[in-house]
Order: C-alpha cells, then sequence, then structure tokens
C-alpha cells in the first residue's frame, strides 16, 4: 500500500531485506520477507548502485545527468517513478 509519493528531495536506500545479483549489466532482485523478484535494466541497476548508501534523489538525477544524454525532465520523470515504484514495493526506504 502506497504510504507517500517519493520526490526528488527525499533520501533514499536500498532496503535491508532484498538481495541483488548483476546479470549482465541487469539487476535481479528478490524481497526476503514476500519472495518476489524484480527486475532492473541497466540505468535501473545504476540508480540502485547509486543508493546502496543513503543519497537523495536529486544527487542520483545530478549523476545520471552527468553519465547519460537524457534531458533533464525526462531523467527526473523516470527516476522519480522507479523510485516510486520500488518504494511502493518495499526495496527501498526513506532514510
Amino acid at each position: 500500500m502506497k504510504q507517500q509519493t517519493i520526490n526528488e528531495n527525499f533520501s533514499v536506500v536500498q532496503a535491508t531485506d532484498v538481495v541483488a545479483a548483476d546479470m549482465d549489466g541487469e539487476t535481479v532482485m528478490m524481497r526476503i520477507k514476500s519472495g518476489m523478484y524484480y527486475g532492473l535494466d541497466d540505468v535501473g541497476s545504476r540508480i540502485w548502485e547509486l543508493i546502496a548508501t543513503p543519497r537523495q534523489i536529486s544527487q542520483v538525477i545530478d549523476i545520471l545527468m552527468e553519465e547519460y544524454d537524457v534531458e533533464r525532465s525526462k531523467c527526473q520523470a523516470n527516476t522519480l517513478e522507479l523510485m516510486n515504484q520500488l518504494y511502493d514495493e518495499g526495496l527501498i526506504k526513506i532514510a
């Protein structure tokens, strides 16, 4: 159940009950509590790496802007969409 909407001012970190593995540049994750599996593409995997320790989402967006050729508005929208999905599934927590 969605508790709140994440915005770029939030600091987030990977949840501790998630096991993740790299598979050819993509990340496969399992949430231990639910037994559910999830997958991230290469950009999602990079975001996952960046939030291994608590980090403000605006910092994640800034890093992605340096590493990828993308408009800021699109990067921001896509990053926030992913963060909210990860939060809703219990894969990240607010730091």
